[in-house]
């Protein structure tokens, strides 16, 4: 009777266990959903803003940008409040791959002091084949450029309004010579080719002048107005 109680037990906790894994993967999915909606639509009006100019952009274009900036923080606080209750006892097992690719996301799109928290983690779900080594580079070279350092893998870059048009500069590297080697490892392919993707992406110029540090950029006083690109 003993060891049928016992088998009942390991069922019922076997069955909550994957409906709370359920659970989590829904929540997941619907922060992913509310994350890329919102980056869409900014995505989408920035385009529109580079192709027309700033001083030709309709008011209700730029109502609409300052409307989705507003939506996206929320957003972002919120999902960051739900992967907060989710690592609270560390990286959960068992999620599907959708989701860890989501908390992956979440950390990346907050603030400094969220990403570092959670950079240990992060690194965990890269160990264990979770998420990708290219997203965890991406994550570390956005601390990095955070921080006012070079970053190692070129995956980030500001954005500066000249002329009334948006020109996307890639952040500067920490070695040049090393950068498309080090971005084939983690397979994101090379400089070159991303530079192109962006530019197509963005709708804008898009530059990248390896000899130039960050402490150049502070001289150039460009630093005022970058925009960390995802």
């Amino acid at each position: 009777m003993k060891q049928i109680f016992i088998f009942i037990l390991l069922v019922l906790s076997t069955y909550l266990k994957a409906q709370s894994i359920q659970e989590i993967d829904s929540l997941l999915l619907v922060a992913y959903e509310n994350d890329q909606k919102v980056r869409t639509e900014s995505m989408i009006l920035m385009n529109k803003l580079n192709s027309t100019g700033a001083n030709d952009v309709p008011v209700s274009v730029i109502d609409s940008l300052m409307l989705l900036q507003e939506q996206t923080q929320a957003i972002d606080k919120e999902n960051q409040i739900l992967v907060t209750s989710i690592l609270k006892k560390g990286l959960p097992e068992g999620l599907s791959q959708q989701s860890y690719k989501t908390i992956w996301l979440i950390v990346d799109h907050a603030d400094l002091k969220f990403q570092k928290k959670h950079l240990p983690i992060m690194e965990e779900a890269v160990q264990k084949e979770l998420v990708s080594a290219g997203d965890f580079a991406v994550l570390t070279d956005r601390i990095r450029m955070r921080e006012c350092k070079p970053q190692k893998y070129g995956t980030q870059s500001y954005t500066v309004t000249v002329d009334g048009r948006q020109v996307i500069y890639i952040w500067p590297v920490e070695d040049a010579k090393m950068l498309n080697e080090l971005r084939n490892e983690i397979g994101v392919g090379d400089i070159e080719t991303y530079i192109q993707v962006l530019k197509a992406t963005a709708g804008c110029e898009v530059i990248y002048d390896p000899e130039l540090t960050v402490h150049q950029m502070k001289k150039m006083g460009l630093l005022k107005n970058k925009k960390g690109r995802i």
